[in-house]
């Protein structure tokens, strides 16, 4: 989908996206956002969302991970996938819509493996999801003491857990806020 169709079914929806002019600029963000909000359910929180921009950044050009140098190849906001390739562009709302589809992935994962994560509170439950994000179950599952004292509420034993491993000293200050959200609820 071209922005310029974007713009043009957020419209349609009673959302303005400023002139349709094929551009991503603050108003179609703001549409965009505001549509992403009407529709929330646990799945999609606004507020999460927002974070997962911010911490993974957006890049329309497929690159290869920094860590390995080759797979996994990203793109968007932090979408890996059997079809993301060396070569391969996306716009604006091809990133947008993998970003959702992705945060329902990642959020239909914790409730498989950690039924309990529900009923964390909302901050809590975003740095869950935002972990998962980054670093999918498989990674995420190795965080067994610092998930097990998420599950029993010993919230300092976990912030302490997140900031002691490999991954905040990768990620930084995504892991430094993510504790303080873990720490302070």
């Amino acid at each position: 989908m071209a922005i310029r169709d974007f713009q043009l079914a957020l419209k349609a929806r009673g959302f303005d996206p400023g002139a349709i002019d094929d551009t991503w600029g603050p108003a179609t963000e703001r549409a965009a956002m505001a549509a992403l909000a009407a529709v929330a359910t646990p799945e999609i929180d606004p507020q999460l969302v927002a974070d997962l921009k911010r911490d993974e950044g957006l890049r329309l050009d497929a690159y290869p991970d920094p860590l390995s140098g080759g797979d996994p190849w990203t793109i968007g906001y932090g979408h890996t996938g059997p079809e993301v390739k060396r070569g391969l562009r996306i716009t604006m709302a091809q990133a947008e819509e993998w970003l959702v589809q992705d945060i329902v992935k990642h959020n239909a994962e914790l409730d498989k493996h950690l039924p309990w994560w529900r009923s964390l509170s909302p901050n809590r439950q975003r740095v869950l999801a935002n972990m998962v994000f980054n670093l999918g179950w498989t990674k995420l599952s190795g965080f067994k003491n610092t998930l097990r004292a998420m599950q029993e509420g010993r919230y300092g034993d976990a912030a302490d857990g997140m900031m002691a491993s490999l991954w905040a000293k990768q990620v930084g200050a995504r892991a430094q806020r993510l504790t303080l959200l873990m720490r302070n609820g």
